[in-house]
C-alpha cells in the first residue's frame, strides 16, 4: 500500500478497517492498542499499526508486545494502555467487523484491499493494482498522475 500511496499521492486513499480474527486471539487486543496510540498521539497509527503488523507472530507469546512498540516510539504505555481500553475504542472494533461482515464478500480473508469498494481478483502487485486504480479514476473522469516509484536496482557483490 505504501508504494501505490507513493505512486498516487493526489489520487489515492487508504482506509484501515479493524477485522480481528477470533482464530488470532490476541487480534483484537492489539488493535485496541494501535487505535489507543492514534488517540494518544494523533498520527501515530500508521507507524504502531506497521511495527505491530509486521511481528504480529509474537502475539501469541507476548500479547502485550504493542505496548512496547509504543514505548519504542516514546508514547506514554499508560496512556495508551487507558485509551485502548476507552469503550469507544471497542465500539469502533465492533461497528468495523460488522460492516465488513455484511458487506456481502464471499470470504472474509484479511488483510483485505479494495479497490473503489471492489475487492480486485488476482496478483496483489503495484502494476496490476495501477491498471484498476487508473481505470477507476478513469470512469470518474480523473487523469491519474502516478509517479514513477521505480525502486534503485542494488549493486550485486
Amino acid at each position: 500500500m505504501d508504494d501505490l500511496l507513493a505512486k498516487y499521492p493526489n489520487d489515492l486513499k487508504v482506509v484501515i478497517k479493524n477485522f480481528p480474527l477470533s482464530s488470532h486471539k490476541q487480534a483484537r487486543r492489539a488493535a485496541q492498542y494501535v487505535l489507543g496510540a492514534e488517540k494518544v498521539k494523533p498520527g501515530s497509527f500508521k507507524e504502531m499499526y506497521h511495527k505491530v503488523f509486521d511481528d504480529y507472530r509474537s502475539l501469541r507469546q507476548n500479547p502485550d508486545m504493542p505496548l512496547e512498540v509504543a514505548k519504542s516510539l516514546g508514547l506514554d504505555v499508560d496512556a495508551v494502555l487507558a485509551a485502548a481500553n476507552d469503550p469507544a475504542i471497542d465500539a469502533q472494533i465492533e461497528r468495523e467487523i460488522n460492516q465488513l461482515k455484511n458487506a456481502g464478500f464471499p470470504r472474509l480473508a484479511v488483510p483485505k484491499f479494495l479497490v473503489a469498494g471492489k475487492e480486485p481478483q488476482g496478483k496483489r502487485s503495484v502494476e496490476a493494482w495501477s491498471v484498476l486504480i487508473e481505470a477507476e479514476l478513469k470512469k470518474k473522469g480523473i487523469t491519474p498522475s502516478p509517479v514513477d516509484i521505480k525502486k534503485p536496482v542494488k549493486p550485486k557483490g
